[in-house]
């Protein structure tokens, strides 16, 4: 009686559609992507634009980056929000019964191994943080074994652990953004700011577009774990303006505002020289805590589909202690060569489920289809397949579409994929006969 209590707790629907009365809106969506978005990654990769550009042209990068990624995420969230299914089940019907085992644990690993890497960077930041701040030494492994604890509560609460989460910390973390550009502004005049540049090596607007599409792209492609709660495809398109055509070009903004100033894109020295002492230790395990709750809420429910006996906050508590593990281990030093090949992967995927949903198979993505799939989609796999190349050669130099070696392979699986059901004369069928 007690095990079927704490499972109706943690009740996240994660193998089947998130029943109408439980979904949500897009003020709830478009916080926990702007979670997602206020992140140590993001403020990072702000600096690191506005290092090498002018605050005008790192304006321009952000805005666009940011469209782009709004556009990415409505084409798959709606997917997300119209069959009310995470991105691994959604997979089930694009690739097959029996192909999803690989594309699912993709999915699960690349969100899962990241985890552990921003868990690992977030101990270290937090003991750097700590020891700029009060002068004592900072243990690293007690602010891993911490935020890993935060992280892995909301992340097995589910959907309800991230909302009530998010509507708690964005506003907070815009406040402090929005402070420091306050106490920059005590400084600098506003045709000041306007003027400045960075103190790096100049680089070309088109490269920080991709540097802030490169930030998000592969949350973007699973999208459907969090939209998958929308009351409606509109709910999903509130959302994504929200989160990625206002917040995130906010933030990546701020962060290069503030880069330029401090002439550094170090974001624990930029805080504590703008005085914020503590604040700034509160805002690094917010920051973190609501991004990368994400990170191992998707790799639960990539998991889910996998592992189909067990329950998903199972695997979320699992998952969750043995990241927090790998990140005492010091997986950041020695992984992220490996998760970056995963996310050339994923990108691709998100192509190929766009074309199949609403060029092909739209009205047969329900539930009741899910026992009379075939094993594999051929066509789906293979057009994967070459994306991920395209994806792995753009991002090795060999070549290049966009300049953004992820989207290429997005694109290239996407024009593959409607080729193929058009044209192939076998490996197109989704049900066994």
């Amino acid at each position: 009686m007690a095990e079927k209590k704490v499972d109706k707790l943690f009740e996240d629907y994660s193998v089947k559609s998130v029943p109408q009365e439980k979904t949500r809106s897009w003020l709830s969506m478009g916080l926990i992507w702007a979670g997602v978005g206020i992140s140590l990654g993001l403020l990072l990769t702000g600096g690191t634009v506005g290092d090498g550009l002018t605050i005008r042209q790192a304006a321009v990068a952000a805005v666009i980056g940011g469209a782009i990624l709004a556009l990415v995420t409505v084409l798959i969230g709606v997917v997300g929000a119209k069959t009310n299914l995470s991105t691994a089940m959604i997979s089930r019907f694009t690739f097959g019964d029996r192909a999803i085992i690989l594309i699912a644990l993709i999915q699960a690993l690349g969100s899962y191994g990241w985890f552990a890497v921003q868990l690992g960077l977030f101990g270290k930041t937090s003991s750097t943080a700590w020891e700029m701040w009060t002068g004592l030494s900072g243990n690293v492994s007690f602010f891993i074994i911490l935020g890993g604890i935060c992280m892995m509560l909301t992340a097995t609460i589910g959907y309800r652990g991230l909302d009530f989460l998010s509507k708690l910390a964005v506003p907070l973390l815009l406040l402090l953004m929005f402070g420091s550009v306050w106490k920059i502004a005590q400084d600098y005049s506003f045709s000041e700011i306007m003027e400045m540049k960075g103190t790096g090596e100049p680089i070309s607007i088109g490269l920080g577009i991709s540097m802030v599409i490169s930030s998000f792209i592969v949350g973007a492609v699973v999208a459907p774990d969090v939209s998958r709660y929308a009351k409606s495809a509109k709910d999903t398109v509130g959302a994504a303006i929200l989160s990625f055509v206002i917040v995130v070009p906010i933030v990546m903004l701020i962060g290069a505002l503030m880069a330029q100033v401090a002439g550094t894109w170090d974001i624990v020295d930029i805080m504590l020289r703008l005085g914020w002492g503590i604040i700034a230790l509160i805002v690094l395990l917010l920051a973190q805590w609501t991004s990368n709750d994400n990170n191992l809420y998707c790799s639960a429910l990539g998991f889910a589909v996998v592992f189909r006996k067990m329950k998903k906050w199972h695997l979320t508590v699992i998952s969750g202690t043995l990241g927090i593990i790998l990140a005492l281990l010091g997986i950041y030093d020695n992984f992220t060569s490996f998760l970056t090949f995963l996310g050339v992967l994923i990108p691709p995927m998100g192509g190929v489920i766009a074309v199949d949903y609403y060029l092909f198979h739209k009205q047969h993505y329900v539930t009741s289809n899910l026992d009379r799939l075939v094993n594999i989609r051929p066509v789906s796999v293979v057009a994967w397949g070459i994306g991920s190349l395209v994806s792995f050669l753009a991002g090795n130099g060999v070549f290049t579409l966009t300049t953004v070696p992820a989207f290429d392979g997005l694109l290239i699986a996407a024009v593959l994929q409607y080729v193929g059901m058009r044209f192939a004369k076998n490996g197109t069928a989704m049900f066994v006969k």
